[in-house]
Formats: C-alpha cells, sequence, structure tokens
C-alpha cells in the first residue's frame, strides 16, 4: 500500500469519479480502492496513448479524433472479445 496523496489522473478529477460510481450503484468506497482506481485509469491511458499516437501517423494526420479512439477500441474486442 502506498501513501501518496498525489492525483495521477488530472483529467478525471476525484470527485467527478466519486459521482459517476454513486450514479451506478457505489455508495461508499475506501481511499485506498479510489486510489488504485486512478493508478488504474492512469496506466490504461500511459499504455493506449503511443497506440493513439501511431495510428494517427499512420493516416498521416497530426489531430487525434474520435475516429482513432473507436479504432483502438475496435482492435481491443477483436483481440478480447469478452471485454
Amino acid at each position: 500500500m502506498e501513501k501518496s496523496n498525489k492525483e495521477h489522473n488530472a483529467l478525471i478529477k476525484r470527485r467527478n469519479l466519486l459521482s459517476l460510481l454513486k450514479k451506478n450503484g457505489i455508495l461508499r468506497i475506501n481511499k485506498e480502492a479510489l486510489n488504485s482506481l486512478e493508478k488504474h485509469i492512469y496506466k490504461y491511458l500511459v499504455k493506449n496513448i503511443p497506440k493513439l499516437k501511431e495510428n494517427m501517423e499512420i493516416n498521416g494526420r497530426k489531430t487525434l479524433k474520435g475516429e482513432d479512439v473507436f479504432i483502438l477500441d475496435e482492435q481491443k474486442r477483436e483481440n478480447y472479445p469478452e471485454i
């Protein structure tokens, strides 16, 4: 267990994440679980950003578009259909 209060994911604020969890029926969450969830989201983003960049370079663009994210999601579903 790490004792770091540093936010790992600046894209999703903690209060927004808590709000999303509450909307989906999780009313209480441990601080350790919340930190773990933030780290998991951060690692997912860090892992997929190079794939998005590669996809943009293949298409000859400098701007990330929604279709790039959609294509990445479709490729993941082909490899792991249960997700």
